[in-house]
């Protein structure tokens, strides 16, 4: 029997600082608990994706962002819900990070990435920021 499940639009964005990017860890309590991520949330109904990633931002991490680059796409299924992640570069320009719905934050370089277990949507965008970075670098020459 086939069974319709629910489809959540998510937005992500991938902060960068000096080199390194910031990353959070769920709550032990939320769904995929304990694992780590690229923070962002659900995107509303009349919103577009970068209003939802710079209202996101604000409610989780109580600082002002503007949305810059895509990274990618991801489309996961969690068992009970299919869950479309869309990562952007973020750019963080405004107020002191306060962790609202999240037990840890960290900033990690590039490589230091792979040293975290990170919700299964989130690892494209990993993926993405390592391309796109390594264009980056290729196009200063």
């Amino acid at each position: 029997m086939l069974v319709n499940k629910p489809r959540l639009i998510v937005v992500a964005g991938v902060i960068e600082k000096q080199g390194y990017y910031f990353i959070a860890q769920r709550l032990e309590s939320a769904s995929q608990g304990g694992l780590w991520e690229f923070p962002g949330g659900k995107v509303e109904v009349d919103e577009t994706p970068a209003q939802a990633l710079e209202r996101e931002l604000r409610e989780e991490l109580s600082i002002g962002t503007t949305t810059g680059v895509w990274l990618a796409d991801s489309v996961f299924d969690y068992g009970d819900k299919i869950v479309e992640l869309k990562g952007y570069l973020s750019h963080w320009q405004q107020g002191e990070i306060q962790l609202n719905s999240h037990q840890q934050m960290a900033w990690v370089s590039l490589s230091q990435l792979d040293n975290y277990r990170f919700c299964a949507a989130d690892y494209p965008i990993i993926t993405a920021l390592h391309n796109h970075m390594t264009q980056m670098s290729n196009a200063k020459g």
